[in-house]
């Protein structure tokens, strides 16, 4: 469904969302969903092969924190048609523990 997205975050269902921003600049997206106090900002490159550049998660499920490619994790792009699934794991921590770093597994499906 276009301007949709589904986040899962730890395999916790987050629900679906209509706040869907999808910005194309040359190469690369930048998918954003939700808002400034739970979201997820992801930026897609299409140069030689979809791959996640960095996915940013904001308060989602209880968890904050990031995936930047090159730093260790892995994360994975699929497209079919106009829909993106992002997945992989990213280091930060849970919300109600600031000061206890930790991973967090996501995915996101997100229809531009």
């Amino acid at each position: 469904m276009a301007g949709t997205a589904q986040v899962r975050i730890n395999d916790q269902d987050m629900g679906i969302t209509e706040a869907v921003r999808c910005m194309p600049a040359g190469v690369l997206t930048t998918i954003e969903t939700g808002d400034q106090t739970s979201g997820v900002t992801a930026l897609v490159s299409n140069k030689d092969e979809l791959t996640a550049e960095s996915v940013s998660i904001n308060n989602v499920g209880g968890f904050t924190g990031s995936y930047n490619a090159g730093l260790g994790d892995t994360a994975t792009v699929t497209m079919i048609g106009r829909t993106y699934e992002i997945a992989g794991t990213a280091n930060g921590f849970d919300t109600a523990k600031p000061s206890f770093r930790t991973t967090g597994t996501f995915s996101i499906k997100v229809s531009c």
